[in-house]
């Protein structure tokens, strides 16, 4: 409520709030020493032992335009049947247990097939590399988002924020390392060899922009060096921002050794088919004519209405949502203005406004298995990939008795009849 005491709850929220980052800062927070960042935007600066080819900035469309038709050209090679198929997987914390269980659904119900591209963002950037590889990776990838390990890495309530930033960094660090082995990235290399794509994007804070890393490329270097620059990519495009620490990615330009900070490939895209700047450059119509993208969203891009307390906590994570839900929700829609402007067809899937309110950075097993299921069922049983519009169809029909689902019911998958939503809200 808009009362004085309303207003004097919200002014004292708001003091310990700013006292909370005062004393963060007091203990200890301060900034790490670090290099100048590049000085330039367009830069051939690269990772030590490694050359420019192994990342672009999304907006750089010279280089766009220079790799566009060599690479379409060995991705309809690579192609099993001469039709590229596009796994696109967005950002989204533990609902990345969805997107995990939905490709072992795919693959128990023989639907999954083999993606001759594959992005993502954050928590899609650590499902990538096992959608890459197929289905024989299963399960490193069932192991991975549903042991537990990422536990320590949980985050309950905005107070908790400023505290322990560098503890869960490590444990991030630890699970992405015990994962990206040598075996995994030389099998990455053996895929990227045959013209595939494996693309995970970060955030270089430094320059406010999306940068796009091949991991393909990156395995092609092999060796060490080359395990340790996939895994910190991997890291980098998970570190979302206050939850994790940022990465550094020590680089050198003309002989000059610089740091770029990185951080969550989720600040600047929630998720991607292709670069921003191959949305604006010259590329030949016919070329990806017939192609097959699939979106993959690890969580929900639509919610129904509720009434937010009028307190600093619910109104900033609520703000977040809105920020997240609407960046989601236009790049759904940008990928499909590309994939009808080149001719490809979408297919999307997220988690239902209905799905049981869970937190993004809770990365305990209970909340991670539960997604991970729902994720399997849906895929096996033939109903996971749907539309923007059934999406929205569906919340229209549920909002006037909308009752959200509680754990122990089991929520319709994203496919689902419009009909039977209206039948069901009535």
């Amino acid at each position: 409520m808009n009362t004085p005491r309303g207003r004097g709850c919200w002014s004292a929220r708001l003091a310990a709030w700013i006292g909370l980052l005062g004393a963060c800062a007091l203990a200890g927070c301060t900034a790490l020493p670090r290099r100048e960042a590049p000085p330039t935007l367009f830069s051939t600066a690269a990772p030590l032992g490694f050359d420019a080819d192994v990342r672009f900035l999304s907006t750089d469309r010279a280089s766009v335009e220079r790799k566009s038709a060599a690479s379409l050209q060995r991705l309809r090679r690579s192609s099993k049947d001469g039709t590229v198929r596009a796994l696109v997987l967005s950002g989204g914390g533990a609902g990345g247990a969805f997107g995990a269980g939905a490709l072992i659904g795919l693959s128990r119900g023989g639907h999954r097939p083999q993606y001759d591209v594959v992005t993502g963002v954050s928590t899609g950037a650590l499902i990538a590399p096992f959608a890459f590889l197929g289905s024989e990776w299963d399960a490193q990838l069932t192991e991975a988002f549903t042991s537990g390990r990422g536990a320590q890495m949980s985050l309950r309530g905005l107070t908790q924020l400023p505290f322990g930033a560098r503890r869960r960094s490590a444990a991030l660090r630890a699970i992405v390392d015990h994962y990206v082995t040598r075996e995994l990235v030389r099998a990455v290399a053996r895929e990227a060899a045959k013209g595939r794509i494996l693309w995970v994007a970060t955030t270089d804070l430094d320059k406010e922009e999306t940068v796009i890393w091949d991991l393909g490329v990156i395995a092609l270097y092999e060796g060490e060096p080359a395990r340790k620059l996939f895994r910190d990519v991997l890291v980098a495009s998970a570190s979302i921002p206050g939850v994790f620490s940022p990465a550094l990615i020590h680089v050198q330009d003309a002989g000059v050794s610089y740091d770029e900070m990185h951080i969550d490939g989720n600040a600047s895209t929630s998720l991607f088919v292709a670069p921003v700047a191959a949305y604006f450059a010259m590329l030949d119509e016919r070329s990806l004519e017939g192609a097959r993208v699939y979106v993959l969203i690890n969580g929900q891009i639509m919610d129904a209405p509720a009434t937010t307390r009028y307190q600093l906590g619910p109104i900033v994570s609520r703000t977040f949502s809105v920020a997240l839900k609407h960046l989601s929700r236009a790049q759904v829609v940008a990928v499909n203005q590309f994939a009808e402007k080149y001719r490809m067809s979408v297919e999307s899937t997220y988690v239902p406004f209905d799905y049981p309110r869970y937190g993004s950075a809770d990365f305990r097993a209970s909340t991670m298995r539960a997604l991970f299921d729902y994720g399997v069922r849906c895929a096996q049983s033939g109903r996971l990939w749907t539309t923007l519009d059934q999406t929205m169809s569906s919340i229209a029909s549920a909002t006037p008795a909308f009752r959200r689902a509680t754990v122990d019911q089991q929520v319709e998958c994203p496919l689902r009849d419009v009909q039977f939503a209206v039948a069901g809200a009535r």
